[in-house]
């Protein structure tokens, strides 16, 4: 769900190995949380090397935290067209771009000497034309981008987009055009990025494709409104189906929810890998999901599932409910992790969302009576048993 612009970076540096022609860019400084995808991109500057330092950043977030980014970059330095002590780099702290000292690492070959530095000219290239296009997509449906194919010469088109919301399943010539056939790994809103480059013209144009990819399903006995992105138990619904066409009598047990890459969030629609576990018989079945809404293969392990109750299905709290009643209470930090299940214990006659906080507690949002509590001793338990637990202890 991010957007693609220039990040701020605190420290930028430049290095060139002699031996392996490579050019080694460093970057550090504090972004957004939930920025990713960090990138330095070449963009065209006449007599100059010119780079920009991206990243894709989504939900926007007040909070920060600390990134390094290294990359590399194989290029002939000293260059006989180019200024080749200085390269440009353009962040969000400089959008027009600042120059940088390279630092040479290593024995230069016979006959050539250390480049004095030069003075690269940050604004030899013209500025970015921007362009907008909304596109609406469903979930798992191909759709294309295109693009004039014709450039001048020298020029070339690139493509970018978030990998972790969009794949490149196809690209080719239609008739003029360029066409890019992409499809969705989850819902949500995202960019993809076009950008036609000048050649010898050295200008760059870029258009913005901002594509919103939603789902159309219905909740079990609930009526969400036409074009809603499939929530929670939305998708919860479809692994009872899926598990239930196989093990009728199968019921659900518990429901793992984890973001697509190890970090935190503060939003349960960012919860996309879904881990689904059911009491069949004696045995448990086990399903988790392989995209948004999307499900891989039943499995049957013959073994019972412990320390579970059976969940009634439906359920009548959404996790985004959960997740409001949290925040009211004053838990506003970033979670790693969210489980729906009603744990085996004395006194506990509900099932809970339970939000794994980044700050180390577990903070419990009961579905029947709605009270969020916290565990005093630090254990994923409720909070009737976590004080029989604590006076245990202390006795």
């Amino acid at each position: 769900m991010g957007f693609l612009g220039l990040i701020p970076a605190d420290e930028l540096a430049a290095a060139y190995n002699t031996q392996t022609k490579t050019l080694t860019l460093f970057a550090t400084g504090e972004v957004q949380d939930y920025t990713y995808g960090i990138t330095f991109a070449q963009v065209p500057l006449m007599g100059g090397l010119k780079f920009q330092l991206e990243g894709w950043t989504g939900p926007l977030h007040d909070s920060k935290s600390p990134y390094t980014h290294e990359q590399n970059f194989s290029i002939q330095l000293p260059s006989p067209v180019a200024p080749s002590g200085q390269v440009i780099i353009a962040d969000a702290n400089h959008p027009e771009g600042v120059a940088v000292e390279v630092r040479f690492l290593g024995l230069l070959p016979p006959g050539e000497s250390q480049p004095a530095p030069q003075q690269a000219v940050a604004t030899a290239a013209p500025a970015m034309v921007p362009g907008h296009e909304q596109l609406n997509v469903l979930f798992k449906m191909p759709f294309l981008i295109k693009e004039a194919a014709a450039v001048p010469q020298g020029g070339s088109i690139a493509i970018k987009f978030d990998s972790t919301m969009l794949e490149l399943q196809q690209a080719g010539i239609e008739g003029s055009n360029i066409a890019w056939t992409l499809n969705s790994l989850q819902t949500g809103n995202t960019q993809v990025v076009v950008s036609v480059f000048g050649g010898i013209a050295q200008y760059v144009l870029q258009k913005v494709y901002d594509v919103r990819v939603f789902v159309l399903d219905e909740v079990q006995n609930s009526s969400p409104a036409p074009q809603a992105i499939l929530s929670f138990l939305g998708r919860v619904n479809i692994a009872v189906r899926l598990v239930q066409d196989q093990y009728p009598d199968a019921a659900l047990y518990e429901v793992e929810a984890l973001p697509p890459s190890p970090r935190s969030c503060t939003n349960p629609n960012e919860l996309s890998k879904l881990k689904v576990v059911f009491q069949a018989g004696k045995g448990t079945v086990i399903i988790e999901s392989t995209g948004w809404g999307t499900f891989g293969p039943v499995q049957y392990i013959a073994q019972p599932w412990m320390e579970d109750v059976v969940i009634p299905w439906p359920v009548r709290m959404e996790a985004t409910e959960a997740d409001s009643l949290l925040k009211k209470a004053g838990y506003t930090g970033a979670y790693g992790a969210m489980t729906l299940r009603h744990p085996l214990y004395p006194g506990i006659n509900q099932p809970y969302y339970i939000f794994s906080m980044k700050t180390g507690q577990y903070v419990f949002v009961g579905v029947n009576d709605k009270k969020v509590s916290v565990n005093p001793v630090g254990q994923a338990i409720p909070v009737a048993e976590a004080s029989d637990v604590a006076q245990a202890q202390e006795a």
